[in-house]
């Protein structure tokens, strides 16, 4: 049987399903460990799939140009070209600081993917001393 067709039958099982499956399987019950490594790989490979995403994120944002205006800011001494400046950088400035808020959330997220990794440490020695 290929993996595909594997993969399709238990895509296809609902978690009562699988649930009652795994129950009936006398031969392996899964550890602890074993549920919280399954759950560490698969929210691993999300946070890396979303820190990619984010990386790419600002890629279209020219930040010569916001840096340009910047300097042009800086130099002049007229009030409302100053303004004028301000509200062109303006959409740079939106686009760094939600960057950084998305950071900072994935920052968050990732840390916790790390805590259940140490998780699965502590379930295999209390596993181990049984």
């Amino acid at each position: 049987m290929s993996k595909k067709a594997v993969k399709d039958i238990l895509d296809g099982m609902t978690k009562d399903d699988l649930v009652a499956w795994i129950r009936n399987q006398h031969f392996y019950q899964p550890k602890l460990s074993d549920v919280l490594y399954i759950r560490w790989q698969r929210q691993s490979a999300e946070v890396l799939e979303e820190m990619q995403k984010e990386n790419r994120a600002l890629d279209g944002v020219d930040f010569k140009e916001r840096d340009r205006l910047a300097v042009r800011f800086n130099e002049t001494k007229n009030a409302a070209e100053k303004l004028r400046l301000l509200e062109l950088m303006q959409p740079y400035n939106k686009a760094m600081q939600d960057h950084i808020k998305r950071s900072q959330a994935l920052d968050r997220k990732s840390k916790r993917v790390d805590a259940l990794y140490e998780q699965i440490d502590v379930a295999r020695q209390k596993e181990r001393s049984f």
